[in-house]
């Protein structure tokens, strides 16, 4: 369980990351959503966003529609291969619905907020981990102890 929460915080900070780079290829390189999708997911550190990323430019691209429609229809079908919360999920759903339905300046406003909140999460998220974490690690120590002392 421990493990699953650090790896929740590395999620959190690699999408952190990965929206900075779709900030700066959407913004003020002026690539097309979908594209810029697809090269964020291609690069060699996306992690476990990657083929999300890939899969869901795929999706605007052939069916025609948009980040939030695409966003949703490939977290419906990948959305298990990343260790977040339903809590994350919403905010990040909430945040696609939004990408793509305005000019530049306003995308670029759309993601820094987006930044903000992602940055929450991985707080809590590191919070969660530094205090649950050591619980669970307790908790597994103690068991072990108490199996000992049964055997015993």
């Amino acid at each position: 369980m421990s493990l699953r929460l650090a790896e929740r915080q590395r999620a959190l900070a690699k999408l952190t990351e990965i929206l900075l780079n779709l900030r700066n290829q959407i913004c003020k390189l002026g690539i097309p959503l979908f594209m810029a999708f697809e090269n964020v997911g291609r690069e060699s550190n996306g992690g476990v966003w990657s083929d999300i990323f890939i899969e869901c430019g795929n999706v605007m691209r052939q069916q025609h529609i948009d980040a939030g429609e695409a966003w949703k229809k490939v977290i419906k079908k990948m959305g298990s291969s990343v260790p977040l919360d339903d809590s994350d999920w919403q905010v990040l759903s909430d945040f696609w619905e939004l990408l793509g339905k305005s000019d530049r300046e306003n995308q670029e406003s759309i993601l820094d907020l987006e930044k903000d909140n992602l940055e929450m999460l991985e707080k809590r998220a590191g919070e969660a981990m530094n205090t649950k974490g050591r619980l669970y690690r307790n908790l597994g120590v103690l068991s072990g102890a108490a199996a000992v002392i049964l055997f015993l």
